[in-house]
């Protein structure tokens, strides 16, 4: 009703979903799941847009009621006032609730009816049953089953109306009989409710259509034990995960938040043990009531979560009255704790309370302005940031990049690489280019690869304004099978979406083509510097040892021999070295050679950490007019700018003749 107010025309051209969203919270960038046009940053709502804030700050309405009846409940719920102005607060300060009841969504509905029907059942086991209440439950219970599954949990809490003792205060109440309770609550709901069930049946075969929903969202099978591993993202994002859940606070916040819980839960366990004499039977069952629906909420969370990923805290929301009183018992209970230091009454918690709800307003205050709009801002930088490497690629006439980066320096197969790129725009485009950003290993063979709108999916070419300058991150995964020891390299290149052209693209010397940047070290999984240095044949420096050397006794001329070496590194060093691996005849001539780096240039000597073993084979070309005879093989390393070896020492530390390993002897045949 409130959305046909309004010009919704332009629905379509306002919903441009983002290329890549990301609903990882520690992801970088791509945290919107639409794009977000210029219009929208500069508060020129109209049409659609205007129409989902006008349901944004309509959504304020429930939340408000939802916070009176926070307060009604705790305060039926113990008839303590102290309590219930806790409660109300941890209801009102909570940033994630502030959040979704503020969202396009039909979770504040829920939220608002669950906790109204909680509300009712307090007033019931706190002033009597009564049919009148009975059927206001079964009403609100119907409603909130219609707005989500989650909305009839509430039907098993009816329960508690059928064995609620008389009132504790007030004039005595006759309680309707048993079967008239249970027909008020049922009859009313299955009149909202039930025909929903019946028509899921009907379609799904089963009545809570939860099969069918999994298989939408994104359906999986994992077991109990796996769901309630997932604990901590529901818990993180009870408080504050933001967006589309993929925008985090501070770390700080959610230690601050484990104290807290900690604290609510000692204080709440006290209150029990104090009062577990004094309490009527009355007060155990209303604070059983407020403690079994959140349980009966959670249990219901983790099946969930066993068919499709929802360990949200949201998902928790229906209960947060019940929730947030059971915190300020434990709150209130720590406060008026009191220890005696020196016959002096001290009572070291009693601002617990007040700064709990104070440290939540502030957090609420806060989250826009540092978590939330951050988060959805173009990444513009004015220049290079420290630590990236400069670099030139240009995409045609459109943006060029003018440097990288990539995090961390070494990684192993199945680690996270961190790529940046900083790019440059020359000119507008009216089209929107995805960037895509390749990670490759071993002779450039593709390992992974992301694909995004510029600025982190927040600034499409289309919004581009020349010589502006933006940084993109991206997190790549090396597959497990990557080939190691090896250099890893980055590609970056633009394409239409639409036609899924790419777009000319030229190196810093004008060549075309997209470059290929070196990125970090991935090392072999089986890497150490602790194993056994025993088994060598030379040393080459301080930098390595030459373990073995592998190849065929006889070798044919004209024909390629091949010559494997294995290596273990000791240490990096700034210099980068070649291997030569020389065929001498029996005069000491250099007949063949086969020089390069170390796995040609793909794990050069610069790149080497301690504890490294690989194999590298050379490939030597025997000359075809090589005469038949007995020749001998020598290895070592040389300094690619001045040709300058690396010293090279036998077992005993004796240093090498020529600083050249000696191997063995082949023996050439001609050809035949």
């Amino acid at each position: 009703l409130v959305v046909r107010l309004f010009d919704t025309r332009d629905f379509d051209a306002q919903r441009l979903p983002n290329a890549s969203p990301l609903y990882d919270p520690y992801a970088p960038g791509n945290k919107n799941v639409l794009i977000i046009t210029p219009e929208k940053r500069a508060f020129a709502y109209r049409g659609t847009t205007l129409a989902a804030v006008a349901l944004r700050l309509l959504g304020i309405l429930p939340g408000c009621v939802t916070v009176w009846l926070a307060f009604g409940i705790a305060h039926l719920a113990t008839g303590d006032r102290r309590v219930a102005a806790v409660a109300m607060a941890l209801t009102a300060f909570n940033p994630m609730f502030l959040t979704v009841t503020t969202a396009v969504s039909n979770d504040g509905l829920l939220i608002t009816l669950t906790t109204a029907a909680l509300y009712v059942l307090m007033q019931a086991l706190a002033q009597g049953v009564t049919l009148q209440r009975a059927f206001v439950f079964g009403v609100l219970a119907g409603l909130a089953s219609l707005a989500k599954l989650s909305g009839a949990l509430l039907l098993p809490l009816a329960s508690a109306m059928l064995v609620a003792p008389r009132p504790e205060h007030g004039a005595a109440t006759s309680r309707p009989h048993w079967s008239k309770l249970i027909a008020a609550v049922a009859m009313l709901w299955l009149l909202i409710a039930g025909w929903w069930y019946i028509r899921n049946v009907l379609l799904y075969g089963e009545p809570t259509g939860t099969a069918m929903m999994a298989a939408i969202a994104h359906p999986r099978r994992i077991s109990f034990l796996e769901a309630l591993a997932e604990f901590e993202g529901l818990r993180l994002s009870y408080l504050a995960v933001f967006g589309h859940f993929n925008v985090p606070a501070d770390g700080l916040a959610y230690q601050a938040f484990d104290i807290f819980l900690l604290a609510c839960l000692a204080g709440l366990i006290l209150h029990l043990a104090r009062r577990r004499r004094s309490m009527s039977a009355a007060y155990w069952l209303r604070v059983g009531a407020l403690a079994a629906y959140p349980m009966l909420t959670y249990a219901a969370l983790v099946r969930w979560t066993m068919m499709t990923p929802a360990s949200q805290g949201r998902l928790l929301f229906p209960a947060i009255a019940a929730l947030s009183t059971l915190m300020a018992l434990g709150l209130v209970e720590l406060a008026q704790t009191t220890f005696i230091i020196r016959r002096h009454h001290v009572a070291p918690f009693a601002a617990l309370p007040a700064a709990s709800c104070i440290g939540l307003f502030i957090l609420a205050a806060i989250s826009p302005f540092r978590y939330v709009i951050p988060a959805y801002m173009p990444p513009l930088v004015d220049d290079l940031p420290e630590g990236m490497t400069p670099a030139r690629q240009r995409f045609d006439a459109f943006a060029e990049v003018v440097g990288y980066g990539v995090q961390p320096q070494a990684v192993y197969p199945g680690d996270k690489v961190r790529v940046s790129v900083v790019m440059r725009a020359r000119q507008p485009t009216a089209f929107d280019y995805l960037l895509v950003v390749s990670l490759l290993g071993r002779d450039n063979r593709p390992l992974a690869r992301f694909d995004t709108f510029t600025g982190g999916g927040l600034l499409p070419s289309s919004q581009w304004r020349a010589d502006q300058m933006w940084r993109d991150d991206v997190d790549l995964i090396v597959p497990e099978d990557a080939e190691a020891p090896a250099t890893l390299r980055v590609q970056f290149a633009l394409y239409d979406r639409g036609s899924g052209d790419i777009i000319p693209s030229y190196d810093d010397q004008g060549n075309p083509g997209a470059p290929v940047f070196d990125g970090a070290t991935l090392l072999p999984v089986a890497s150490s510097d602790k194993a056994d240095n025993s088994a060598w044949i030379a040393a080459l420096g301080d930098i390595g040892l030459l373990q073995a050397a592998r190849f065929a006794p006889s070798a044919t001329a004209g024909q390629p021999l091949t010559v494997t070496l294995t290596w273990r590194t000791l240490r990096p060093t700034r210099d980068a070295y070649t291997t030569f691996v020389h065929l001498v005849d029996e005069r000491g001539t250099l007949r063949a050679q086969g020089d390069a780096p170390p796995l040609d240039g793909q794990f050069p000597t610069t790149r080497w950490r301690a504890g490294v073993t690989f194999d590298d084979s050379y490939p030597v070309l025997l000359p075809a007019e090589l005469p038949p005879g007995r020749y001998r093989l020598f290895v070592g390393l040389y300094h690619a700018a001045d040709l300058t070896r690396l010293p090279a020492f036998d077992r005993g530390g004796k240093r090498l003749p020529d600083d050249s390993i000696y191997l063995g002897e082949v023996r050439v045949v001609p050809p035949t």
